[in-house]
């Protein structure tokens, strides 16, 4: 009996990342301040968005070569993020974050002078369906059961906070309150785990 043909290019590794499971973490600079926002360290949103990179071309053109015109990479420009997510009860970070900007449109604020109202934003993909976690105990179990594997992680430098919004109020509606927070970033990196036995590295501070 012939063996049953079998496709050489399906295997795990072709599969591509899931988009649905992922964690943002803010890594805020100023952790001294009174002033600092008490940012809720690991929060789960239920969109984020906007992760691009773009460079401007410049274009010339050279006396004596007029069959094309020549490009050079100009200014890099790097998307806002967008992050989507329920209203919870006595979670105001974002609120409390965009009020240090106040000074700037109402002269209010609830920061010192000179403090730093940016940080670095982790975002972690999480595989799915979840490996085996990288640390288990003797018994084979998982030691921290937060301890999931990361398929990819982006690190976002020196992000504040732009734009804060509510979603609508609706009376006759059945739906969730939502606030939507955009940042905008000075560039970021990306890691990608290697396989499903290694998980991604984290960015140092």
């Amino acid at each position: 009996m012939a063996s049953p043909t079998i496709n050489p290019f399906s295997s795990v590794a072709t599969d591509p990342i899931r988009n649905f499971r992922f964690l943002v973490e803010f890594l805020p600079h100023d952790t001294k301040s009174s002033a600092a926002v008490d940012f809720q360290k690991t929060i789960g949103f239920t969109n984020a968005s906007g992760f691009g990179i773009s460079v401007a071309p410049i274009a010339y053109r050279e006396g004596g070569y007029n069959t094309a015109v020549h490009y050079l990479p100009g200014q890099t420009s790097f998307e806002p993020v967008s992050f989507t997510r329920g209203t919870i009860l006595g979670s105001n970070q974002n609120h409390q974050w965009m009020r240090q900007l106040f000074a700037v449109v109402s002269g209010r604020t609830n920061a010192g002078v000179g403090h730093d109202f940016r940080c670095n934003i982790d975002v972690s993909v999480i595989s799915h369906p979840n490996p085996a976690n990288t640390k288990t105990s003797a018994g084979g179990r998982a030691t921290n059961p937060y301890d999931l594997h990361v398929s990819m992680r982006f690190r976002l430098y020196n992000a504040w906070i732009s734009s804060l919004v509510y979603g609508d109020l609706n009376s006759g509606g059945e739906g969730l309150m939502v606030e939507g927070m955009t940042v905008v970033h000075e560039g970021f990196d990306v890691n990608y785990a290697p396989d499903y036995a290694t998980t991604a590295a984290k960015f140092k501070i």
